[in-house]
């Protein structure tokens, strides 16, 4: 693993960079969103024909960067379900850290329309497993739920890809390294790699969805929070999500019989 993460590396110095301040200019935070489950091995083959259309995202001479989240749910995991059962508009609440810049947000995500998400986020001094008056009152603003009945539900730990288009308003996250954490339970997805191409609502397939396509990688209606509450709770309903975890049984039976691969 630790040469494929070189290889990565190297082929990510083909990409011009772009800064954090850049960035914001393309921040996208209405907008549509498209996702896509892959197997790692496939991930460098599609940065090298992404390279002419992207820049990325480059802080301190670093292209990868760790990120970790803690999701918020009510006991009964009514956002899970919400979205397992298709209800629009549906609501997670999360708290991100950005280890390499030491900053934290509070976010909250509404999904408006099959493919349209809002997101709303303010600062944080940290990430809250209770939480306080301030962030409550921040999530009432935005969650037709009480605040209150809210509490710690997924961690989920990862490393990411920024790819921003050259010519048009379009972000591509690269989620790799994945590992989800809930009490005593964790599992790590070694091999696994989540995309999702986000864009503004005049733009139809953009340069990365039409390299995706042409490897046989189609979207697939994946969430990490959902995907990892099901992985560490047997207990769940999951119907809606079969296919996700049956194109990760066969990711990770890859990845089994030949950890190269990955």
């Amino acid at each position: 693993m630790d040469e494929y993460s070189d290889r990565i590396r190297e082929t990510l110095l083909k990409f011009q960079p772009i800064t954090l301040e850049e960035m914001d200019a393309v921040r996208l935070m209405n907008r549509l969103d498209t996702k896509y489950l892959f197997h790692m091995a496939q991930l460098l083959e599609l940065l090298e024909e992404a390279a002419e259309f992207y820049r990325v995202l480059s802080i301190d001479e670093r292209r990868i960067f760790r990120y970790n989240s803690l999701y918020l749910d009510t006991p009964q995991l009514k956002s899970y379900l919400d979205h397992h059962n298709g209800i629009r508009p549906r609501y997670k609440v999360r708290f991100r850290e950005y280890e390499d810049t030491g900053s934290f947000f509070l976010e909250v995500k509404s999904k408006i329309s099959k493919e349209r998400t809002r997101k709303s986020r303010t600062e944080a001094e940290r990430i809250e497993e209770a939480l306080s008056d301030r962030s409550m009152a921040y999530i009432q603003q935005h969650y037709p739920i009480e605040a209150k009945n809210l509490g710690p539900a997924l961690w989920t730990n990862f490393r990411r890809i920024t790819l921003v288009g050259i010519e048009f308003p379009e972000r591509i996250t690269i989620d790799i390294d994945l590992t989800f954490r809930h009490l005593q339970e964790e599992k790590a997805l070694p091999f696994a790699a989540i995309c999702e191409v986000k864009r503004d609502h005049s733009r139809g397939s953009t340069p990365f969805m039409k390299i995706l396509k042409s490897s046989r990688i189609y979207p697939a209606p994946i969430s990490k929070y959902c995907l990892g509450t099901i992985l560490l709770n047997k207990a769940v309903k999951y119907n809606r999500f079969k296919i996700n975890l049956l194109t990760l049984n066969k990711l990770e039976h890859v990845y089994r019989s030949d950890p190269a691969s990955g």
